[in-house]
């Protein structure tokens, strides 16, 4: 029985994708594992892999062509001895949870069924949409182009996608919002001496207040919040093919200059296309900064399964009362957790915040750690 080869998704804001190169040829034999075409989704280039030994029987789209999600591409013939193994057995779901399914693009085989005998459930599908909210958020640059002023189909499609995800965070999260200001100071003496950015001073000081606050890095898992013992941050960086959220992983085991170094990576990853999947999946928080684009503050939409967002805004001078209690004019950023409701309370963000701001303030800690 003939294996079907269908285009993934990855990127759940992306529609169409397009076949960049067959690395192998109709009718011949390849190991399990063989790297059978390469295809682009947005910007990232993803291997579409042989699952078992055989042959290719029939490739159904050329090279460079665009393909939408889940179109098949190929016919691929296992080897006798594995093809029982190789063609999956049909999963029981009842039509509604196939019909969001199909819709959503999401493969049955990997939502876990609540019903009776493993059936999946519309309720099923909706919790694995929720939980496989995708880090990567391709904004269409396009909008502001002629063609999307002149009703680009492409344009029009992508925000749709991204209504449905915000859509889906806003009405399965319980939101709410609290906002700090920081005196940055201190942090701008020392970025320049360091060669690091706020951000990084950012990033650093979020380890550390969540590793003093564990719960603020949780997880939803459907009934609760699970704390996570891995610090690994999302942090949103804005490229010419829209705006995507790589993962900085284990920032808890790494100083100012080490996460600096890796942001950099993951930014130069990003504006250059070349993210992996696994590099925009796992974060357990994130981080959005605005401040570059002069935005003084801003709220943002928790990404499932995670239970907070940070919101930074811009590094403004603002009068301020010093410690004589006299008028000074400070470098101030507002700072604003966006928390769900289900795992934190009030308390929870404000004493983060306050942590968060402890350290910013006064960065000596941060910039002890470095040892540069």
């Amino acid at each position: 029985m003939a294996i079907e080869i269908r285009v993934p998704q990855i990127n759940f804001q992306v529609e169409e994708a397009r076949l960049l190169k067959w690395r192998v040829a109709e009718g011949e034999q390849v190991a399990r594992g063989t790297v059978l075409a390469e295809i682009e989704e947005g910007s990232v280039v993803i291997e579409l892999e042989a699952t078992v030994a055989g042959v290719l029987s029939r490739q159904l789209a050329a090279e460079g062509e665009s393909v939408a999600m889940g179109d098949l591409v190929a016919y691929f013939i296992p080897d006798q001895e594995e093809a029982i193994s190789a063609v999956p057995p049909r999963v029981s779901a009842s039509p509604a949870a196939r019909k969001l399914a199909k819709e959503l693009r999401i493969s049955l085989e990997s939502i876990y069924g609540s019903g009776p005998g493993g059936r999946v459930l519309l309720s099923d599908v909706e919790r694995a949409y929720a939980d496989r909210t995708p880090p990567a958020v391709a904004v269409s640059r396009d909008l502001t182009s002629k063609a999307a002023a002149a009703g680009s189909e492409k344009s029009v499609r992508v925000r749709r996608l991204i209504a449905r995800m915000a859509e889906q965070a806003w009405t399965t999260i319980p939101h709410f919002y609290v906002t700090m200001s920081i005196d940055m100071t201190d942090v701008i003496r020392f970025r320049k001496d360091l060669g690091v950015s706020i951000n990084d001073f950012i990033l650093s000081a979020t380890t550390h207040a969540l590793q003093e606050h564990p719960w603020v890095n949780s997880l939803w898992n459907g009934e609760q919040g699970v704390e996570q013992e891995e610090i690994n941050l999302q942090m949103a960086v804005a490229t010419e093919h829209g705006l995507y959220y790589p993962v900085i992983r284990n920032c808890e085991v790494l100083n100012l200059k080490q996460i600096s170094e890796e942001a950099g990576i993951m930014a130069d990853k990003a504006s250059s296309g070349q993210l992996q999947k696994d590099e925009m999946e796992g974060g357990t928080f994130t981080i959005t900064n605005m401040g570059m684009l002069g935005v003084e503050a801003f709220t943002s939409l928790v990404t499932p399964p995670q239970v907070a967002v940070l919101a930074v805004g811009t590094v403004k001078g603002e009068v301020i009362v010093d410690d004589q209690g006299e008028p000074a004019v400070a470098p101030v950023m507002r700072v604003t957790l966006s928390a769900d409701h289900r795992v934190l309370d009030g308390a929870d963000a404000a004493e983060f915040l306050d942590t968060l701001k402890s350290y910013l303030e006064a960065p000596i800690t941060l910039v002890g750690e470095c040892r540069c």
